[in-house]
Parts: C-alpha cells; structure tokens; sequence
C-alpha cells in the first residue's frame, strides 16, 4: 500500500473516532483530506508526473489541491468527460465545506460530519472505479 493510500486511511478511521468524541469540525478536516490523499495518490499513479515536476509547478504560487484535481481529472476526462466534470464540481463543493468547517465562524455538527464522511467515501468509490477499473460512473448515484 502506497504511504498516501495509508495516510487516507488513517484520516478516515479518524471520522469515527472524532464523531465519538462529539469533535465534529476536526471531523469534516479529516474526512475531506481523506479524499485529497486518494486524489493524490491516484494523480502520481496514473498522470506519469514525477514530486519533483508537481514541486516546481505549484512553487509559483499555485493551489497545489488545484493542480493535482485538475490533472488527475484531464485524465478521467479520458473515459467520460460529463462525469469527469461532475466529478471536478463534487470535489470542489466538498473542499469548500472544509474550508467553511475549518475557517469560518459557523457551528459544525454531526450532520455535517455525516455528510463529508459520505462525500468521502464516494470519492473513494469514484476513483476506484475511474482509475482502477476504468469506469467513470456517475458520483451523484453512488
């Protein structure tokens, strides 16, 4: 197992463990860079990208989350461009939970928690699809 691959896990067993102690914004984090791990993951195993190439084009500034959604996508687009793109706006939205959970001054609960941990795993499912089995299905009905 790939060291990203375990790292996602871990922050996924996190959700449950922070959801039992009623720590729910540090929940949504977790469940969100969960996701981000396994894009990244997948973005080294399937772009042809080196860390190195990744390093010196996001040192200008860039958004390395961006950088690495935005290829990983140009490749699933491969397989279906409709949900590649739905994947791209799903992703998105659920980075701007994260960033509300962890920035903004709003209470965070375990509906919230529930949901990022859903949005979670249907990345996961998502891309296990896409990238290991060459299926780009709707994340919407997953």
């Amino acid at each position: 197992m790939s060291i990203l691959l375990n790292k996602s896990s871990e922050n996924f067993q996190a959700i449950d463990l922070l959801d039992s102690s009623k720590l729910y914004t540090p929940g949504v984090h977790c469940a969100y860079y969960s996701a981000l791990q396994l894009v990244i993951h997948y973005f080294y195993v399937y772009c042809g990208i080196s860390e190195a190439e990744v390093k010196r084009d996001i040192q200008g500034g860039g958004n390395s989350h961006n950088y690495y959604l935005n290829k990983l996508v140009e490749e699933i687009k491969e397989l279906d461009v409709r949900n590649a793109a739905q994947f791209y706006r799903f992703f998105s939205i659920f980075k701007r939970k994260r960033n509300e959970a962890d920035y903004h001054n709003i209470k965070i609960g375990e509906v919230e928690l529930m949901e990022a941990k859903e949005k979670a795993k249907k990345v996961k499912i998502f891309l296990i699809k896409a990238c290991d089995e060459g299926k780009c299905e709707d994340i919407y009905f997953m």
